[in-house]
């Protein structure tokens, strides 16, 4: 067992082994680090099998897809999954051993949870559910039983039964024009009211809702139960999602006497199912390689309808230690601006605790204080009634980022919305680091790392780039191969220390004394090659090249000494010396040697 493992939380390994629970633990790479006692006898798998292998090549039977998803997610993402036996019957293939030893399926719900001092590990547990699931089944079957019972009994019995079985749920009872008859108790705490107040009264008016409208303009034409979801407001001021059954009753043969509507409380799972699309539509932006922007504007849009009356943006903390409107695509397009007008040392302050901390803050628009009024006037100018901030920490060599969610109505978030804020500027902030990380890998292809200039790599890019410039558009340009005087003798007397320090310098030198459009690359040791665009003749491109030659032979102070050399330069010219990258290449290295052959720290070009 490696160090990282045997430091996870502490915990006692011997502990884990006997607990009556599966326990495995799984390195950042998916692969088993942990199989406990548990495990060994439903699995058949002993540890030392299992240790250092993926669960897919554990098992002979495929395993699911939403498996290995919740694994990749928990241990690439770090994001923590709860797999349940009701919607994921088949996890992985355990039994129960039975004395005769033919073992019986072992139902279980799984836990994945990456540990967050572990150094990528991540924890599954799983639990055994078998009681639970026949305990369900049986009581599906004393359920099946009861309803065949309830079939042979009138229909005032069913109906009478009907609203006792569902007392938990909301139970609203109609005559079939839709005029109010009974509501339960589950009912009357939802909405607010009475049964005595709603008694007589239509549908429509008690909930106000269209689909109700809908289904009770004419009298019920329909002997099964229709079912339908819509939103409604609690007697607190929430939004909810209902799922309503309606049933009619009445006699055998005879119009239906009543409607009976029994209604589910959904908003949770509805919640839950909007939030992990959301989720899973940023990160299929994210794979596709989408630009930031356009990702972060979908994350504002998307949250929108997520936050209902709420408008999102992502704000940046700009050099001069403002917060500018990166993205906003639902805010005003004068916000931003005015916004950044308003912004103080002061508010800078109030607003540091939370960067500080990574937590969310809650602004409301309102206040007595006359240093405030100009951002108060704003709020209410634009239908805002405060502002929610949440850190984004993508990583400390980006400029700070924060998304900022701007009420219409309610000032303070609930804690859902709390937790849709924190997950989604989490999941952004993944995202935004794998964007850093991927411009610094192509940075990194493409760039020395001593010098920072151009490697060989994209130096043949833009020579290429340039040749399809130059024939489509007539255009010349110029090529200098440099080659520095001495620099070994500079190596030998003062060291590689001293060799890179200048190396470095004349790098910092040629970006910054050459032209933006001008390509600077280091191809080898002490070789440099300029690509000069849009020189037209050589008198312009030598003026460049004795720039250069004034560049390379500045000394650099270093440690008290003086580091000096200088420079032999090779000139060619598109198309007259070449018109491919190769030919222009030779023909520049060719008379770069003609230089140093003719007494270095030279131009040459060679003719003919």
């Amino acid at each position: 067992m490696d160090a990282a493992l045997s430091r996870v939380n502490g915990l006692s390994m011997i502990t884990l082994d006997h607990i009556e629970s599966g326990v495995m633990l799984l390195d950042g790479e998916r692969r088993v680090r942990f199989w406990n006692h548990w495990l060994e006898q439903h699995s058949g798998i002993a540890a030392q099998n299992a240790v250092g292998r993926h669960l897919e090549q554990l098992f002979s039977d495929p395993l699911p897809a939403v498996l290995l998803d919740a694994v990749r997610d928990a241990c690439e993402y770090r994001l923590s999954r709860l797999l349940s036996h009701q919607l994921h019957p088949q996890l992985l293939p355990l039994r129960r051993q039975a004395p005769s030893g033919v073992g019986s399926p072992l139902f279980h719900s799984m836990l994945l949870r990456p540990l967050a001092e572990s150094e990528g590990l991540t924890l599954v547990q799983l639990l055994d559910t078998t009681n639970a699931v026949r305990r369900e089944r049986h009581l599906r079957d004393k359920e099946q039983a009861l309803r065949k019972v309830h079939q042979t009994l009138s229909e005032e019995k069913q109906f009478i039964d009907t609203v006792l079985k569902t007392i938990s749920a909301l139970v609203v009872v109609t005559d079939t024009y839709g005029r109010i008859i009974s509501i339960n108790r589950s009912c009357e705490q939802q909405t607010g009211f009475s049964e005595e107040e709603v008694l007589g009264q239509p549908l429509k008016v008690l909930f106000s809702i269209e689909t109700f409208n809908n289904l009770i303009d004419s009298p019920w034409q329909y002997d099964e139960p229709r079912p339908f979801t819509c939103r409604m407001q609690s007697a607190a001021g929430e939004l909810m999602h209902i799922r309503w059954t309606v049933k009619s009753v009445g006699d055998a043969g005879h119009p239906p006497r009543y409607l009976i509507y029994t209604g589910q409380d959904i908003t949770e799972r509805e919640r839950a199912d909007a939030l992990l699309r959301l989720e899973r539509e940023i990160l299929e932006m994210a794979t596709a390689g989408e630009q930031p922007d356009k990702t972060l504007d979908h994350i504002c849009l998307a949250l929108e309808r997520q936050l209902e009356q709420c408008r999102v943006a992502v704000l940046q903390l700009a050099a001069d230690e403002r917060l500018l409107v990166n993205n906003g695509p639902g805010l005003p397009g004068d916000f931003g601006p005015r916004l950044a007008a308003l912004q103080t040392e002061s508010m800078l302050r109030v607003v540091q605790p939370g960067l500080q901390s990574g937590r969310l803050q809650v602004f409301v628009a309102e206040g007595a204080a006359a240093r405030w009024q100009p951002w108060l006037a704003l709020a209410r100018e634009h239908d805002m009634a405060g502002c929610w901030l949440m850190p984004i920490h993508a990583s400390t060599h980006a400029p700070q980022s924060l998304l900022a969610v701007f009420p219409r109505q309610h000032t303070h978030p609930s804690t859902h919305e709390q937790m849709v804020i924190q997950r989604i500027a989490h999941l952004t902030a993944l995202i935004l680091e794998r964007h850093l990380q991927q411009e610094r890998i192509r940075y990194l292809a493409l760039h020395d790392s001593l010098t920072g200039l151009a490697n060989r790599s994209l130096l043949n890019e833009q020579l290429l780039r340039s040749i399809h410039r130059g024939r489509r558009e007539q255009q010349p340009f110029a090529l200098l191969f440099i080659d520095l005087d001495g620099f070994k003798a500079l190596n030998d007397t003062h060291g590689h220390d001293a060799g890179d320090a200048y190396l470095a310098a004349l790098g910092h030198r040629l970006k910054t004394h050459l032209r933006a459009t001008d390509c600077c690359a280091r191809t080898g040791g002490d070789e440099f090659v300029v690509l000069l665009e849009a020189v037209a003749d050589e008198t312009s491109a030598r003026r460049i090249a004795e720039t250069v030659l004034r560049l390379v032979s500045t000394p650099l102070d270093w440690s008290g000494h003086a580091l000096q050399v200088s420079a032999s330069i090779g000139i060619a010219l598109y198309p007259e010396d070449g018109d491919s990258a190769d030919a222009l290449l030779t023909r520049a290295d060719n008379a770069m040697y003609g230089a140093k052959a003719g007494g270095k720290g030279r131009i040459v070009r060679l003719w003919g």
